[in-house]
């Protein structure tokens, strides 16, 4: 490991007895959710995460991230608009976790750690507990955070016609000191 990559390692190792602040813009999420036939499939840009990181101990590790539901896109205007219609982007923009508990583990530089993360879905502002497998790789002082999960949008008041009782969301960004 070359020097500035230990300097980084033990910098992340200081700030983060007692947890440090990152945050995250830019990130992504897609869904697959079937309709009747169609697989339909969408985009969000601009998923944002703000954590209060400890990489020694990730179970002490809090935080939540925001996918902007008013920014999704399911490949034409008129499936955009039913599915806005569908989560009343209007009144609720935003879907949300509140990550309460992580499974414990290290993060160490280079190396990619499974975890898993309990806490509050947020959706149409009914809120349910969950759980989902995270994967963490600590690069460079940055964390590359992704995950797949699957819940029944039925749970959260999401209602759309033909629509099937799951849907399967990705996320992924990067968190970076603040």
């Amino acid at each position: 490991m070359k020097f500035t990559g230990l300097l980084v390692v033990a910098l992340l190792t200081l700030a983060s007895a007692a947890g440090a602040p990152y945050a995250a813009g830019g990130g992504s999420a897609t869904f697959q959710y079937r309709v009747t036939f169609v697989n339909v499939k969408g985009t969000m840009t601009g998923v944002s995460s703000s954590v209060e990181l400890n990489a020694d101990d990730l179970a002490a590790t809090t935080g939540t991230v925001s996918v902007p539901l008013v920014d999704l896109k399911a490949g034409n205007s008129l499936r955009d608009s039913h599915a806005k219609g569908a989560l009343d982007t209007g009144e609720f923009p935003n879907a949300t976790f509140t990550l309460e508990k992580l499974t414990g583990g290290t993060l160490m530089e280079g190396q990619t750690l499974a975890t898993t993360g309990s806490g509050t879905l947020t959706v149409k502002g009914v809120g349910k507990p969950i759980t989902a497998p995270i994967k963490a790789t600590l690069s460079g002082g940055k964390v590359n955070v992704s995950t797949q999960f699957k819940f029944n949008p039925l749970d959260y008041g999401v209602r759309y016609p033909g629509g099937a009782d799951s849907i399967t969301v990705n996320v992924a960004f990067v968190l970076a000191a603040r």
